[in-house]
């Protein structure tokens, strides 16, 4: 049913006046007579590109969450993230990197304040995974810029770093850090000057089957469109427990801020890039100083379930061992530095390790966004770009995002 401008009017007339309640009450009247041709649910990084990009093409764009925009209990609340192209042999993701890292600079463009910081990423291992070979041979077919570094040069070139002589490296002198939090909430903040309507506001998950007409908010606004999106990040097993419960497992992750000595530029840039070691025993990653907050460090050793919304975000001692451990091995001189801040988030693995993009089996109209598997966030804007793309023009659909996709063993992709 369509309302009359005239009979909107009206309603806000009596909003203006109406006690609380009853101005509530209007609003919500006013909401039900607007519909948009999609609602994004999810202003983390892949949802805020997606309205981006779908703003982009043209169409009517509603953007929800319940907490606020890449806020501390999401996937995308943390300080920073890796943007990086080493992914092995599979080099998907890596073109993924390439055709996002430009937009990440054209917004830190549009908005005057930084985003990306270049300090290059090292990715090195040991000799049980051929991981740096795989991906030096990846990014020499992609044309992109990169060293090779052998165990000599490694040792040479970060004597700060706690080599056993039996690893090698690959240095990505233009890759680096976002800022995580501060990027997607300057791109939300941009789109809603430019007219997107955006809401604080907790969604109930959908019980219907087939075409879904509307959703409504905790706040018991009804929100109409032609296509939902959701992009709940880890909350997704949440909003589709029988379809997602068991696809994605969000997983506990502790960040570490290392105090490092006064005047010691060893762990800063550019004495020191961004870093990922992988073993076949373990796999971690860290950060120079950034903004004065410390050396970053995180271990992805230990596996333990995570609930977004009830998770105590203290740390914890099992998690402190194992990044004490790692730091006294590989980077001895910060064995007693003191932990000068923390961060707790979590991953969203898939089964695979892919993202996943699919439409909903059993709601035609819905769309399912997310499992960044702890390598998402770089890549939200070529993550946006394709969303609108399957939503508005019927795009076919990446086989390895969807929900029946089965690769290799040992890879992301066929």
């Amino acid at each position: 049913m369509k309302i009359s401008r005239r009979a909107v009017t009206k309603i806000l007339l009596a909003a203006a006046v109406a006690p609380p309640g009853l101005a509530a009450s209007a609003a919500s009247k006013v909401a039900a007579a607007k519909t948009w041709d999609v609602a994004v649910i999810g202003a983390g990084v892949f949802g805020a590109w997606s309205a981006y990009w779908l703003r982009k093409a043209g169409v009517r764009v509603i953007l929800l969450d319940a907490y606020g925009a890449a806020n501390s209990r999401s996937s995308s609340g943390g300080e920073s993230r890796i943007i990086r192209a080493a992914y092995g042999e599979d080099d998907f993701y890596s073109r993924w990197a390439l055709r996002s890292l430009p937009q990440w600079k054209e917004l830190e463009a549009r908005c005057g304040q930084e985003i990306f910081h270049e300090t290059g990423v090292l990715t090195f291992s040991d000799d049980s995974t051929d991981v740096v070979a795989q991906s030096g041979r990846s990014l020499e077919r992609l044309g992109m810029a990169h060293e090779r570094l052998g165990a000599a040069e490694l040792a040479k070139r970060f004597p700060q770093i706690g080599l056993k002589g039996n690893e090698f490296g690959l240095l990505e002198p233009h890759s680096g850090v976002l800022m995580a939090r501060h990027g997607v909430q300057i791109l939300v903040e941009e789109l809603v000057r430019q007219g997107l309507d955006y809401r604080l506001a907790a969604a109930t998950p959908p019980s219907s089957k087939g075409r879904l007409g509307s959703i409504t908010t905790k706040g018991n606004e009804t929100i109409s469109a032609g296509v939902f999106v959701f992009a709940c990040g880890p909350w997704l097993p949440k909003v589709f427990p029988e379809l997602l419960g068991r696809y994605i497992q969000p997983e506990r992750a502790e960040v570490y801020f290392l105090g490092v000595a006064p005047g010691d530029t060893r762990f800063s840039s550019p004495q020191m890039p961004t870093w990922i070691y992988k073993s076949k025993d373990v796999e971690a990653y860290g950060m120079p100083v950034l903004e004065n907050r410390g050396f970053k460090v995180a271990v992805d050793k230990l596996s333990l379930p995570a609930d977004p919304d009830t998770m105590d975000r203290e740390p914890t001692a099992p998690y402190r061992a194992q990044m004490r451990a790692f730091v006294a091995e590989r980077f001895p001189d910060l064995k007693d530095a003191p932990v000068i801040e923390t961060r707790v988030c979590q991953y969203e693995n898939t089964e695979t390790g892919n993202y996943l993009v699919d439409r909903h089996p059993e709601m035609e109209n819905v769309w399912i966004v997310g499992g960044g598997s702890g390598h998402g966030f770089k890549n939200g804007p070529a993550m946006g770009e394709y969303v609108a793309s399957v939503v508005t023009r019927g795009a076919p659909l990446e086989k390895l995002f969807t929900l029946g996709y089965k690769p290799k063993p040992g890879h992301l992709v066929e």
